[in-house]
């Protein structure tokens, strides 16, 4: 819980003295973490929250168009160009969690190489080497990683 209390911290620092309404726009990706900080954050401070969720992505294109918000919760890539574009003040920026993602080959298909030798890592060079995507569009890196393996 000690990510939820520095988030709290965070979002008790970027945010006026005074009690408010309070747009937030949040990833999907921290859903639940959100949702579950929400009802502590208002007892804590007296901030009504109004939260919306989206992809990093298009929450940059609403924030990009002039959609109103207090807060944004986002990937780093997306938070440090709207840092650059002047849209999100980088004094504010923190890291508060870190995101992974899982790979699994589907059953019946041949299994990878999974070694640290020198097979699996020119295997995932290869295949890396081939895919194309953006850095914060990661459920298309796991697409395009799984059709150069043969596991869709």
């Amino acid at each position: 819980m000690a990510l939820g209390a520095l988030v709290l911290l965070v979002l008790a620092q970027a945010i006026a003295v005074q009690a408010a309404d309070l747009k937030v726009l949040s990833t999907i990706g921290v859903k639940s973490f959100v949702e579950e900080l929400a009802p502590q954050f208002e007892r804590t401070t007296g901030h009504k929250l109004s939260i919306k969720f989206g992809t990093a992505n298009v929450l940059k294109r609403e924030i990009e168009a002039g959609e109103p918000f207090d807060v944004a919760i986002m990937t780093a890539t997306v938070a440090d160009d709207l840092i650059k574009q002047g849209r999100l003040v980088a004094a504010t920026r923190k890291d508060v969690a870190r995101g992974g993602i899982d790979l699994a080959v589907r059953a019946g298909l041949p299994k990878p190489p999974t070694g640290q030798g020198n097979a699996s890592s020119l295997a995932t060079l290869a295949i890396s080497a081939t895919c194309s995507y953006p850095p914060t569009a990661s459920m298309m890196a796991v697409e395009c990683f799984a059709s150069r393996t043969g596991a869709v």
